[in-house]
Formats: structure tokens, sequence, C-alpha cells
């Protein structure tokens, strides 16, 4: 089964096994859990205080604590990157097992911080500065005998502007960053970055 805030793929295993630990809290707890590890996600470090109180309340070890909070983490972060309302969110957890108590404090916490949380995951995502092109080839690799096997040769062409006083200037340097594979990887690649796309153009 699909979820929206999973990014329309399966939910997957751990986060399942999660579930069953998140509704053994109270969903006050849960709900000031949640709140705490939202602003851990965009601010200062969650304090390992809190992960030591949840561990006490819900009788769980230290590192069953921190896979609370790895999940609680993941969920606003996925929906938040997903871009899926407190609807969608809230209906979802309760289809994963969550009760509907639970499911509700998770999202109204995401609700209140659902703007800072886009925001946060769209600072840090990957970006590349300059102009950015692609080279292949494709090279023989002596694997023995006098014989060659075919890899693909990806070289990443990246111009960094230098920047002085705040300003960017001409002149930068490049980096390149190269990439060996075999053709089969090539193709699984390809294929992935494909349907990547169609999903991202599917959120627009």
């Amino acid at each position: 089964m699909r979820f929206r805030f999973c990014w329309d793929v399966d939910c997957p295993d751990w986060l399942l096994a999660e579930i069953t630990t998140l509704s053994k809290l109270t969903s006050v707890k849960l709900r000031l859990l949640t709140g705490n590890v939202a602003k851990a996600i965009y601010g200062p470090t969650l304090s390992h205080d809190v992960v030591t109180k949840l561990a006490k309340d819900a009788k769980l070890d230290e590192q069953g604590a921190k896979a609370v909070v790895a999940a609680v983490r993941w969920v606003l972060e996925s929906a938040a990157g997903a871009g899926v309302t407190a609807n969608v969110l809230d209906s979802e957890l309760q289809q994963l097992g969550l009760p509907k108590e639970h499911a509700t404090a998770i999202t109204k916490v995401y609700t209140e911080h659902q703007e800072a949380l886009q925001a946060h995951l769209k600072n840090a995502s990957l970006k590349v500065r300059g102009g950015t092109t692609w080279s292949c080839e494709v090279v023989g690799v002596d694997i023995g005998d006098g014989d060659l096997s075919p890899v693909v040769k990806l070289n990443l062409h990246n111009e960094s502007p230098s920047v002085r006083e705040g300003e960017e200037q001409e002149g930068g340097t490049e980096t390149v960053t190269s990439i060996a594979m075999t053709p089969d990887q090539l193709q699984a690649m390809i294929h992935e970055l494909t349907e990547a796309r169609q999903l991202m153009e599917g959120l627009h």
C-alpha cells in the first residue's frame, strides 16, 4: 500500500515497527515529544534529557527511545517534504495502525510547524552553484587475460564562482566529480531518475 506522506511508496518496515511503540505513549506525551522533535529539526539539537525522559515514561532502553524519536522525525520530515496536508497525514497514520488520538497529536504539531519544516528542508536540500555540465565516456577496464570490460565514466563539471565581499566574480574554479559504473548500473540509474522526475512533476 502506498502512502502520500511516504512520497507515494510503501511505508518502511522499520517505521511500522515503531508505530506500535508510539501507540504505547499517551497522546499528550506523544504531542509533547513531537513538538520537541519538530523544533529540533530546524532549531537547536534535541536535548538528551528528552530522550532520557521518553525512555523512562515508555519503559524503553535508550536505543529504543532513540528509535522512537527517529520515527517521529522521519514522519515530520517526510510529510513536510511531500507537502501533504494535515488531514492526509492524520488519515494515513491511522491506516498504519496509530490510534486516532495519537495521529491527531502528531498532525496538530505538524500543522503548527509545517511552514518552518518546509523552509528548513528547502534550505538544506542539495544545491549546485554556478554552471554545471555533464560529460560521459566509455572506457575499457582490463579484467585479465587481455579482456576489457566496458565501464561508463560520468564526469560532473561544476564551476564555482569566486566570491569577494559578498559578490560573485568571474574566474571561479572548476571541480570535477567522476562516477564509474557498469552499463547495467547506468541503465538502472536512468530508470530510477526518470521515475523520480515523474514523481516530482506529479506533485506540481
